[in-house]
């Protein structure tokens, strides 16, 4: 996946849900003694501020707690227009069905320069600014093409067009690109029409613990990139870049667009990068938090259930051990370690530290729990797009992908087709140029076991070395380090020499590019070695060497098993 994926989650996150943080009961995190980022004095003292969130007043007592989602339910674009009249209204420029914007085409602002949108926390990080101005500058567009088609349309109609098509957009990239990247193809049930007996409010694990992967697969800076993806200005790490207006002002949205679409995500695990543990929202004293932890308590402050009775509720089997969980031993060690059951994991570390399912990249909970909010949103909705469009209008609408809407609205037009997933190549065949003309022609074979290495042409560093196979050919990915760049392939013989074979240019997150590298003739395709003698068994292959034992990372869950631990283990599930 790209990081456009964690991208558009918030950005999706905030047109589902907003519970607001009470002001008067807290629920601090006790912070171990020595913690190096919260309590480096050893003074036993810290903590880690956090209120309560906000709940309705008729439950608590004899009905269980209930926390209040301050927006609506539905994916109806509130993140861009507005959860009430008062803030839809602050946004229009009442004239032609626009919505207002400033210098560059950027978002309003208000008298401290800080963005506007129809949600509060636009300018949480550029990422997420990027994305609503994206769709902003995408409603004027949409009301400026009706206003020439209909110049008899007053504001009102203009406007309610407009939005009409933007929501439709953000509903189709969201089922149509966004949720196959993430939970795999063919997640939800195929659309059967409007449902008004279901429900579509946001559930409590959805909220507090299921949509909240996407902390996992942050990375820890933010890139710019012009449109062949090459760096414009250097990077800002998160930690600089939260609630920081100035850096969409000074290098505008379309280098953090091609950013998103241009690096890989992280995965979807229990590894947190330290700008979320120890930098959020600034340096710890200064307003630092540590947003695993909170995630944590959050859920214990709401009242989930563990992980396993969750399971249950959404239909999966109930597990017994924790090998179950996750098929990676030392993580089976540590889970055992701070809870003793499997009953007693929170869900958000349960969801993180599942296997993932087939074809996706969020365990079997997550996926569950995700599928069914989704599922409930658009079923229960009567203004979904399939029931307010038809004809072409639905088929074009249908045909619509993130990368179309960024490439309308921004200079930024070579992108992959599907901005969700990132996934270069460069691949060839080692070859014994026998006519020494440089290509791979009939009669010259590829060379086994040949030492490739990728080359940043740049820096003139390796970024890669693996082994040509019995064909002789090689391939990199994502995984061994490739982004995009101009790269050089080549082979180091086995006499030290090295051979450079084409030097190749990524601009693209889609693109696989061939890259044959000629050796010379003597260099002929190595044979397999032969069988042994007729009933001698043959040797067995050395054994590959073991792999470093590993290390406790920050973020890692070696990482967060004392803040884990600092806390008591909930006193008992409860349903919801």
């Amino acid at each position: 996946m790209s990081a456009m994926v964690y991208a558009w989650g918030q950005f999706i996150d905030h047109d589902l849900d907003l519970t607001q943080t009470g002001t008067t009961e807290s629920l601090p995190i006790p912070v171990p003694s020595g913690d190096p980022s919260f309590d480096p004095a050893a003074t036993g003292t810290q903590v880690i501020p956090m209120k309560r969130s906000t709940f309705d007043p008729a439950t608590g007592a004899s009905l269980p707690r209930q926390q209040v989602n301050s927006i609506t339910s539905w994916l109806d674009g509130s993140m861009i227009y507005g959860s009430d009249a008062a803030t839809a209204a602050s946004l229009r420029t009442m004239q032609g069905g626009l919505l207002k914007t400033s210098a560059g085409n950027l978002l309003p602002t208000d008298s401290q320069g800080n963005f506007l949108a129809g949600d509060v926390r636009v300018g949480e990080n550029p990422e997420l600014t990027s994305l609503q101005t994206l769709f902003v500058r995408e409603h004027n567009r949409w009301a400026t093409r009706l206003a020439t088609a209909n110049p008899g349309f007053t504001d009102e109609q203009l406007y309610q067009g407009a939005r009409a098509r933007v929501i439709a957009e953000v509903q189709v990239i969201t089922y149509k690109e966004w949720l196959p990247a993430l939970l795999g193809q063919n997640p939800l049930k195929p659309y059967a029409g409007y449902k008004p007996g279901v429900n579509p409010s946001i559930s409590n694990e959805f909220a507090t613990a299921g949509f909240r992967f996407g902390h996992s697969i942050v990375g820890p800076d933010i890139e710019f990139l012009d449109n062949n993806g090459n760096e414009i200005a250097d990077p800002v790490s998160l930690a600089q870049a939260f609630f920081n207006p100035s850096i969409v002002k000074n290098l505008g949205i379309d280098p953090v667009l091609k950013y998103l679409a241009s690096d890989p995500s992280q995965e979807v695990d229990l590894k947190v990068f330290d700008q979320l543990r120890n930098f959020l929202f600034g340096a710890p004293g200064q307003g630092g938090l540590d947003l695993a932890s909170l995630n944590i308590q959050r859920g214990r402050d709401h009242g989930l259930a563990d992980y396993n009775a969750t399971r249950v509720a959404y239909s999966l089997s109930r597990l017994t051990d924790f090998s179950q969980v996750t098929p990676d031993a030392a993580l089976q060690s540590k889970l055992r370690q701070l809870y003793g059951s499997v009953d007693k994991i929170d869900l958000w570390v349960g969801v993180l530290a599942e296997r993932h399912v087939a074809g996706g990249s969020v365990g079997a909970t997550a996926r569950a729990i995700i599928a069914d909010q989704f599922t409930r949103v658009r079923d229960a909705d009567r203004f979904w797009y399939q029931n307010s469009f038809k004809g072409k209008d639905l088929q074009d609408l249908e045909k619509t992908s993130l990368a179309d809407i960024i490439a309308a609205n921004t200079t930024t037009t070579n992108l992959q087709r599907q901005v969700f997933f990132f996934r270069p190549e460069i691949g060839g065949v080692a070859f014994g140029d026998r006519n020494g003309d440089g290509k791979l022609g009939k009669g010259e074979s590829g060379v086994a076991r040949q030492t490739i290495q990728l080359v940043d042409s740049a820096s003139g560093q390796v970024v890669a070395t693996t082994t040509s196979n019995g064909k002789g050919e090689y391939r990199f990915g994502v995984n061994e380090g490739l982004r995009l760049g101009v790269y050089q392939v080549r082979a180091v013989l086995d006499s030290g020499a090295v051979v450079n074979g084409p030097e190749v240019s990524l601009t693209r997150g889609d693109q696989a590019r061939q890259a044959h590298i000629a050796l010379p003739a003597q260099a002929a395709p190595i044979q397999p070695p032969p069988p042994p003698p007729q009933g001698q068994p043959p040797k067995p292959p050395a054994p590959a060497p073991k792999p470093p034992a590993p290390s406790a990372q920050p973020g890692t869950l070696a990482g967060i098993n004392q803040v884990i631990g600092a806390l008591p283990p909930p006193p008992g599930a409860k349903g919801r």
